[in-house]
C-alpha cells in the first residue's frame, strides 16, 4: 500500500501488541534462565512464592499502558497439540479459569483480544476456526485480528484467515532481527486481509543499553518514513525483575511516539482506520 496519511496528520503510527504464549513460569524456566543471572531468578521465584505469578502480569501491563493513555492487542493462544518439546510443554489451556478472567477483564477494559493461531493452525482451516470460535465464545463478540504462533505461515494462511472471518493479520516479521526493512505500511493481500508487518518482536536481544538503542533506532527509521511501528512484546517479558531492558525499551518507544504526536491504536484500530481512508 502507498504512504498513509495518519489520523490528524500524525507523523506515523504505533501499534502495541502482545503474544500470550505462556501464563505460568515453570520450574525448568528458572533453571534455564539462570544464565541471565541467578539473582534475578531468585527474585522471580520469590515473587512466585508470594502469589505474584511472573507470567500472569496482564493487569500490570494494562495499568502501565493506561498510564500513558494507550491500549494494546493481546493475542491469546489455544494450543491443542501435545508433544515432548519446549514448543509445547507448559502451554496454558484457554478454558483455564484465570485465563478466562484475564481475557474477559482485558476485553471489558477496552483492550483488544486477538487470536494467536496455534503452531500447526497456519494451514489447517478447521483447527484455526475452532480456536477462533472458542475465543469468541469467551468474549461474546467476533475476533477480527490475528497473528500466527512462531510467525508460521504459507501460501494458504491468508486464504484461511479470510475464510474464517479474520480481517487483520500481523504475522509477517522477523524472529531474530528487526523489521524496518519490511513493508512499513499496512497492505492488502490477494485475499483481502490487511497485513501489518512487525517492526520489533522481543525475541530480538534487548539485554543492554546498546541493544536497546539499536531497537529504538530501528523504530525511528520507520517513524522517519511515516510508517507503522508494530511492536510485539510478549506479556511474560514485560517484567522488570528479569527483563529490565525489555520493559525500558517498551516504555521508551511509547514515550517516543507520544512525544512525536504519533497515532496510537490497537490492531483493530489501525485496520479500521486504513479501511476508512481506502473507502474514502
Amino acid at each position: 500500500m502507498d504512504k498513509i496519511i495518519w489520523r490528524n496528520n500524525a507523523p506515523y503510527a504505533v501499534c502495541l501488541s502482545h503474544d500470550v504464549d505462556r501464563v505460568t513460569k515453570q520450574w525448568y524456566h528458572y533453571l534455564v534462565y539462570c544464565r541471565k543471572g541467578i539473582g534475578s531468578q531468585i527474585k522471580s521465584l520469590g515473587e512466585k512464592f508470594r502469589g505474584d505469578e511472573p507470567y500472569y502480569n496482564f493487569y500490570k501491563i494494562a495499568e502501565l499502558e493506561k498510564s500513558y493513555g494507550v491500549k494494546s492487542t493481546f493475542f491469546f493462544l489455544n494450543e491443542s497439540h501435545r508433544e515432548l518439546s519446549v514448543n509445547f510443554i507448559g502451554r496454558y489451556k484457554i478454558n483455564d479459569t484465570r485465563v478466562i478472567k484475564a481475557i474477559k477483564d482485558l476485553d471489558a477494559d477496552g483492550f483488544e483480544i486477538g487470536l494467536h493461531g496455534s503452531y500447526y493452525s497456519f494451514n489447517q482451516c478447521d483447527l484455526l476456526k475452532k480456536e477462533k470460535d472458542v475465543l469468541e465464545s469467551i468474549i461474546g463478540h467476533p475476533v477480527i485480528s490475528t497473528r500466527q504462533h512462531f510467525l508460521n505461515k504459507d501460501d494458504s494462511t491468508w486464504k484461511i484467515h479470510s475464510k474464517i472471518g479474520i480481517k487483520y493479520d500481523s504475522t509477517v516479521g522477523n524472529k531474530k532481527t528487526t523489521g524496518e526493512n519490511l513493508p512499513i505500511f499496512p497492505y492488502y493481500t490477494d485475499t483481502g486481509i490487511l497485513e501489518m508487518p512487525i517492526t520489533v518482536m522481543d525475541t530480538v536481544s534487548m539485554s543492554d543499553g546498546a541493544e536497546e538503542r539499536r531497537i529504538v533506532d530501528a523504530c525511528r527509521s520507520v517513524a522517519d518514513r511515516g510508517g507503522l511501528i508494530m511492536l510485539n512484546f510478549h506479556q511474560r517479558q514485560l517484567r522488570p525483575t528479569e527483563y529490565y531492558y525489555v520493559v525500558d525499551t517498551y516504555k521508551q518507544l511509547i514515550e517516543m511516539g507520544l512525544k512525536d504526536g504519533a497515532m496510537f491504536g490497537r490492531v483493530c484500530d489501525i485496520g479500521k482506520y486504513v479501511e476508512s481512508i481506502r473507502k474514502g
